[in-house]
């Protein structure tokens, strides 16, 4: 018998799941973990867009007072399946996102500034069409 092919068979099986979640990013992980909340939603002064393409989660956030908007892209996935929570960074500013399956018709908003200031917490309600 060769105990080294055996040993080093034994080392890599084990060693496998730490390669595999180097070797693929967060995101596409996230996709098999998560069923991303997609849609529009708002309440009456801010209105977020959310939308998953090519692996990529977008957010479209606008304030419907000032019109002003933002468009990112990118979001790191985190959270657990029944609390999951999307954050894009954007120049040190924090967006989240925070969703419940078991409630899938509202997402938490959250803007927090580089110093850790939160600036926007809302809870959006879906808005059908």
């Amino acid at each position: 018998m060769n105990y080294k092919a055996i040993i080093l068979s034994a080392i890599l099986g084990i060693s496998t799941p730490a390669i595999i979640n180097m070797a693929i990013p967060s995101q596409a992980m996230a996709v098999q973990k998560f069923n991303y909340p997609a849609g529009e939603f708002s309440d009456k002064e801010w209105k977020v867009t959310l939308s998953f393409d090519n692996n990529v989660y977008y957010y479209n956030g606008e304030n419907l007072k000032s019109n002003n908007n933002i468009n990112l892209s990118g979001a790191v996935a985190s959270g657990t399946k029944q609390r999951q929570v999307y954050t894009w960074n954007n120049n040190g500013m924090k967006y989240q996102v925070t969703w419940k399956p078991s409630d899938p018709n509202f997402i938490r908003v959250q803007v927090t500034q580089p110093n850790g200031k939160l600036i926007l917490n809302r809870l959006l309600k879906a808005v059908k069409k």
